[in-house]
């Protein structure tokens, strides 16, 4: 009775899935994408499905890996608002932190050697894009990040940057 009524009513789709965390703006294609055969049933046309992506889409908001895509999440438009930068923060980062989170950048001017003022904070809400782990024989060399930076707050994390300022990133409400 209802073993039959549930397997007759099992119905699945192809839905567009993600193989890797994709962060905001991001450029989603077949490709990049896994299709995988979902029972989402009255939920169906919530969800991105093959036929269903069109040309030129980008996310909207970052995605986890594994995730079938929300139909919200896409848009068709390039976010040009927004800029990757790399930074390697003195502050050792969270290990709360992942692609997709979203963080405040704080930076410390350098008075003299090994002395640092008051931090400011440079910009908040930026999205983690990606961490790159430290490669060769430096163990001791901190992370970078890559964040998707609001194009306003650019000019002032580059002059940071070039002064040599302490660079430290805390993690925003909001995070994944």
């Amino acid at each position: 009775g209802v073993w039959f009524f549930i397997e007759s009513n099992k119905t699945t789709e192809i839905y567009l899935v993600t193989k890797q965390d994709l962060p905001s703006g991001a450029a989603i294609n077949l490709e990049s994408l896994e299709q995988v055969e979902l029972s989402l049933f009255g939920l169906s046309q919530l969800y991105l499905q093959p036929e269903t992506l069109v040309e030129g889409a980008y996310l909207g908001r970052a995605v986890a890996a594994g995730e079938a895509i929300p139909v919200s999440a896409i848009t068709n438009q390039a976010d040009d608002n927004w800029a990757n930068v790399v930074v390697t923060p003195e502050v050792p980062i969270s290990t709360q932190l992942a692609t997709g989170s979203k963080v405040a950048i704080w930076a410390a001017p350098l008075i003299e050697f090994q002395t640092y003022g008051e931090p400011a904070l440079l910009a908040v809400d930026v999205e983690v894009v990606a961490i790159i782990e430290p490669e060769g024989g430096f163990t001791g060399q901190s992370k970078a990040v890559e964040l998707k930076v609001p194009k306003e707050s650019i000019q002032f994390l580059l002059g940071a940057i070039s002064n040599k300022a302490s660079i430290a990133l805390t993690a925003s409400a909001g995070s994944l």
